[in-house]
Parts: structure tokens; C-alpha cells; sequence
């Protein structure tokens, strides 16, 4: 097996939860696929993976959503890039916690370090996204929250 790095084993969980050709392997990989504008597959894709459609309709909300399916319209950048956040979040807790499951239960359950806040709650924000990713790298090393 190979020995991957965390983040090698998030972008390459990412890519599958995007559904892209190929893995970011670099920030500057993920912010020109943000740029370029992901389908509104991606939205479906993140339902299937587990993430509940009332988060999902903040990054998208359900009417500019069936809007852009008429349309064959991309998500904009701004909603291509809260995909993203959404799916590099829950590629990191499942990386860092071990299975899909796992990390849901994880990312739904309020956690004191976060104010009694669910992290997938914190995902709306860049600042919430980075405390959440903060508190799994604190996880992966080893201590607990």
C-alpha cells in the first residue's frame, strides 16, 4: 500500500466526491478547479456521499440550483468554491477519522471546542471551515475533541 500523506488521501477523496477526471494534488490544482466552475452534479454527488440537502442548499439554494440544471448552467465560482469546502471538509474528517460513516456522525455532532456548534454547521464560512479543519489536524495528532 502506499504511503500517502493526509492530504494526498483528502484530495484524492475529494476527487471522488467531485467526481473530477483527476485529484487536486496541489491548492493551486483545487483553486483552478474552483475557477473553471463545477457542474450541479456536484451538489447530487455530496447528497449521495451523505452530506444532508438543507447544508448542501447553503452552498446552493434549491431553486438557483434547478435553475442552473434547466439551464446546463455551472455553478458560479463562489458556489463551485463552497462545494469544494464542503467536500475537502468531509475528505479530511474521513480521512482523519477512518470511514464515510464515521465522519459524518462526526461533522453532525456539536462539539464544545467549536461552541457547541456541529462542524458541518461552521462549513458557510471560510473562518468556521478553518477551525473545523484545525480541530481534525489536532484529532489526527492525537489529541481529542
Amino acid at each position: 500500500m502506499t504511503d500517502l500523506t493526509l492530504q494526498d488521501r483528502q484530495w484524492e477523496i475529494v476527487g471522488s466526491l467531485l467526481g473530477l477526471a483527476e485529484r487536486p494534488a496541489s491548492d493551486l490544482d483545487a483553486m483552478r478547479l474552483v475557477r473553471n466552475r463545477f457542474s450541479p452534479d456536484v451538489i447530487a454527488r455530496l447528497g449521495r456521499a451523505g452530506i444532508d440537502f438543507g447544508i448542501l442548499h447553503r452552498v446552493i439554494p434549491r431553486r438557483t440550483l434547478e435553475h442552473r440544471r434547466q439551464r446546463q448552467e455551472p455553478l458560479t465560482q463562489e458556489e463551485s468554491e463552497r462545494a469544494y469546502r464542503v467536500a475537502s471538509i468531509l475528505a479530511l474528517a474521513e480521512t482523519v477519522m477512518g470511514d464515510r460513516q464515521k465522519a459524518l456522525s462526526w461533522l453532525t455532532s456539536p462539539k464544545r471546542s467549536l461552541g457547541n456548534e456541529a462542524p458541518i454547521d461552521l462549513l458557510d464560512t471560510e473562518p468556521g471551515a478553518r477551525a473545523v479543519e484545525e480541530l481534525l489536524y489536532s484529532i489526527d495528532e492525537g489529541y481529542f475533541a
